[in-house]
């Protein structure tokens, strides 16, 4: 859900471009000579200061048109300015007698080198989660979407098509006219969010959400609202601008990953600091942000940061600091972020993957228009956050460990005298009627209930008022089954927010079998997620597989491995459980279950003298599921998860008793699953599956583990050309083996996409998997044949995914104790797919 926050924020953001609010003076600074710009050239006012851009291009706030500019730039003569106005050019002369002082400062030990390793040293002495116990703070967020109406040609315009004969005339596009029009009286879109902040040395942060509007929105979008505009404060590893990770110019790898240089002296809030200009070394990434750093002269720590990307998006993060005295701690109290479309053509990935690329490989040549201004380069977006009430070091309390944030129910009914509280300064009357246009936008054209279908559609339901249909449940195939159809329904929060019903059919083309299940569930407590529930199904389970009971519903549009099925059982199940969350990072589910269990193919379990073809169990399931690195939000509806971190832990036993509800078998089970994923920074990543199981007791092949084969039956390599899956063993052939212990371990790598062409941008991951396992009492399974993986299973090989349209190929070879004769039985060969949204 957080990808999908990512692409409704992106569909504004493919439109804009960087600049500052209208209430303030723009710039630019120029070599006199060359009439290059001077990036990070410092400029001050009485109240304000700051750098130019990359482009050398700034924007200051000023109280009047009376006051003056100074302007300084390493190696030029500093220069004061006067006479005021928008769309500033100011030249620098180099200075000459300074010059030879600053090449031999370059040809000497880096000063800035010197500077920037004594800041790293002392960040745990400068960090304020580090060296506070405790901290405490009001917050007021505001994000509007606009542009300044001055520099758009309204002018109305005609579009024409291409013809070999010449051009011919399409249509009327007012769109210029109408932009220019409303923004005389609003912006595009506002956003605002009051929230109070926690910190614990103990306990961590939590952010309680008390007010939220969201223009056209009754209910807000709890992924938006938990998006990282900007990390909150430089002294960490990595550092999140707009969602996107980069390397902290303050982190363990700073110095072998961007270049220092000494621009000036500053004063800020009485006390002495150094600005140091930070950029990308040359063999780093083209991606990646350059900015300048404000550094105490005494105690090395932060005054002011101002970091920029530039490639098919720009984006410029501003962060302020105060001083403490008592506390001798500078701590962030304002950032700003500015996103706008850029002119440079290099691709950029927010949120981790969404990929943006310049707009300009996507215009279309065959139509042509008599207003060359695109509104495009005009729109951009800007994000303001202002911390106030600041206490440090005093008592705080904060319950439910392990909720980074909540939001509190009542947050988007918040009247005008609870915004007055937390706005810094008043809302200007464009701004609100910013809402009211936003508002009556939504309501006309039935935005929300849109919003809310596509919300509810990309992780695959259907919604309708009270009922949300699974429409992953229409048509499935397996090699049982053939063709599966069917229909799934759940009750939603229209319906009840305690009360939830729901249940299935599906009917077999092959077995010429019909299928069904139905439960319920009420939610007795939100914040620790405490649920009871009962279920009964008449269905089909995969002979030997293992499933985890906390594991939610995962949405796949495609299940690969699900194609290749063939073993299965027949189960009616009827079942009863409790869920309940210690913490938010910790989840638990107990369930009671009774099964009929009856396999579909030949086959009879012999134990204590007695013969099996069917038989009955009665057991008690236990799970539990700890992800200690996520980050959630509570709301009223749930936690949500707004940051999926690794490793995650999941365990689960069960136990089998006899002679209970005419149960006939008795036997232990415990499982355990481990998932790992490490991502450096513009290096791909590589993650790591381990699990594991092991049964004891009566243990018919129902209840063995099969460790997820995928090879079907066929001659040739290319009559198995099938689907790969995503974490099963490709060369295992299906019911080769069963265990009742066993371990599995696997790697994946994936490089980064090869970007061939703008289209066509293959995925390559190498893969390597092992098995290892046994069976106690091979002698009680009759009617099938298998074997057992105490000598150790392997195989190895490679996927190239996302050839086309999610389209990729997996190629395995299985090598080791478990090689085949036949050369060509070890080599698997399949399709993969991933479903991509484009990005």
């Amino acid at each position: 859900m957080k990808n999908l926050a990512s692409y409704i924020l992106v569909f504004f953001l493919l439109l804009v471009k960087s600049n500052f609010a209208q209430d303030v003076i723009h710039g630019s600074i120029q070599d006199k000579e060359t009439k290059t710009p001077l990036p990070f050239a410092t400029i001050v006012a009485k109240e304000n200061n700051t750098v130019s851009n990359l482009d050398g291009k700034f924007s200051i706030e000023i109280a009047n048109n009376n006051q003056k500019l100074l302007v300084s730039y390493v190696g030029y003569k500093p220069k004061e300015v006067t006479e005021l106005n928008d769309n500033l050019v100011i030249q620098l002369e180099k200075n000459i007698e300074k010059l030879d002082e600053v090449v031999l400062q370059q040809q000497k030990v880096n000063n800035a080198n010197t500077i920037i390793k004594k800041a790293i040293v002392n960040r745990q002495k400068n960090n304020p989660e580090d060296v506070l116990n405790t901290f405490n703070y009001r917050s007021y967020s505001k994000l509007i979407i606009t542009a300044d109406k001055d520099s758009i040609n309204g002018t109305i315009d005609s579009i024409f098509r291409v013809k070999k004969k010449g051009l011919k005339f399409k249509k009327i596009d007012s769109t210029n006219y109408q932009l220019k029009k409303q923004l005389e009286k609003s912006h595009l879109y506002i956003l605002e969010k009051a929230s109070n902040f926690l910190f614990s040395k103990h306990r961590g942060k939590r952010e309680t959400i008390l007010g939220t509007h969201m223009a056209g929105l009754s209910k807000p979008i709890y992924e938006v609202l938990a998006l990282e505009m900007q990390s909150f404060s430089f002294y960490k590893n990595h550092y999140i601008v707009f969602g996107t990770e980069f390397v902290s110019p303050l982190g363990e790898s700073a110095l072998k990953t961007y270049n220092y240089k000494i621009l000036d002296t500053v004063v800020e809030q009485n006390r002495e600091g150094y600005l140091v200009h930070y950029y990308p070394k040359e063999d780093k990434e083209k991606i990646a942000l350059e900015g300048v750093l404000y550094i105490d002269r005494e105690s090395y720590a932060l005054q002011k940061t101002i970091s920029q990307l530039n490639a098919s998006i720009d984006v410029q993060a501003v962060q302020n600091y105060t001083y403490f005295p008592k506390e001798n701690i500078w701590f962030p109290t304002n950032n700003k972020v500015v996103v706008g479309k850029g002119d440079n053509n290099n691709v950029v990935n927010l949120f981790g993957t969404l990929r943006i690329a310049s707009s300009s490989k996507m215009e279309d040549s065959t139509f042509v228009s008599t207003n060359p201004d695109d509104i495009t380069k005009h729109i951009y977006l800007t994000s303001e956050t202002n911390n106030f009430e600041i206490r440090l070091n005093s008592p705080v309390t904060i319950e439910r460990r392990g909720t980074a944030i909540e939001l509190v129910d009542v947050a988007s009914e918040r009247d005008e005298e609870f915004w007055k509280t937390y706005r810094t300064k008043p809302i200007s009357e464009k701004e609100k009627e910013t809402y009211t246009a936003v508002d009556s936008l939504v309501a006309a054209n039935n935005y929300e209930k849109k919003l809310s279908f596509i919300r509810k559609a990309a992780v695959g339901y259907v919604s309708t008022k009270y009922i949300d249909f699974d429409y992953k449940s229409l048509l499935k195939f397996n090699r049982y089954e053939g063709f599966r159809i069917g229909m799934s329904a759940v009750t939603n929060n229209n319906f009840s927010n305690k009360y939830k019903i729901h249940g299935y059919g599906a009917y077999g083309t092959k077995d010429g079998n019909f299928k069904y299940g139905f439960g319920a569930e009420r939610r007795l407590d939100k914040y620790d997620d405490t649920r009871i529930g009962i279920n009964y199904k008449d269905d089909l389970v995969e002979t030997g597989s293992l499933t985890f009971i906390t594991d939610g519903r995962a949405f796949y549009l495609f299940e690969p491995r699900l194609f290749n099925l063939s073993q299965f059982h027949k189960v009616n199940d009827i079942s009863t459980y409790m869920t309940h969350d210690f913490t938010p990072k910790l989840s638990s589910k107990l369930q009671l279950s009774h099964q009929d269990v009856k396999p579909t193919y030949e086959y009879t379990f012999t134990n204590d003298g007695k013969t099996y073809e069917s038989y009955q169990t009665s057991s008690i399931t236990a799970s539990i599921q700890w992800n200690p690195f996520n980050k959630y939000m509570q709301t009223n509806t749930g936690k949500v998860v707004i940051e999926n971190n690794y490793p995650q832990f999941t365990i689960q036993t069960t136990q089998a008793l006899r002679n209970i509800f005419d149960s006939d078998l008795s036997f232990s089970k415990i499982s355990m699953r481990v998932m790992h994923e490490i991502s450096p920074l513009n290096m791909g990543k590589t993650t790591f599956l381990f699990v594991g199981g092991i049964g004891f007791g009566d243990l018919p092949i129902t209840e063995l583990y099969n460790t997820s084969p995928n090879q079907p039956d066929g001659e040739h390599i290319l009559n198995r050309f099938s689907v790969a899956g995503r974490d099963s063993f490709e060369t295992m052939y299906f019911n080769e083996f069963f265990s009742d212990r066993y371990a599995v371990a696997q790697a994946k790598h994936y490089f980064k996409r090869f970007n061939i062409t703008d289209k066509f941008r293959p995925e390559l991951v190498l893969i390597s998997r092992f098995a290892i396992g046994n069976i106690s009492e091979r002698q009680q399974h009759e009617g099938i044949e298998f074997s057992s993986l105490e000598n150790g299973y392997l195989e190895s090989g490679l996927e190239v995914n996302k050839i086309l349209k999610g389209f990729g190929l997996n190629f395995m070879y299985r090598y080791g104790a478990y090689h085949l004769p036949n050369f060509d039985d070890n080599i698997s060969f399949k399709f993969t797919y991933y479903f991509t949204l484009g990005f």
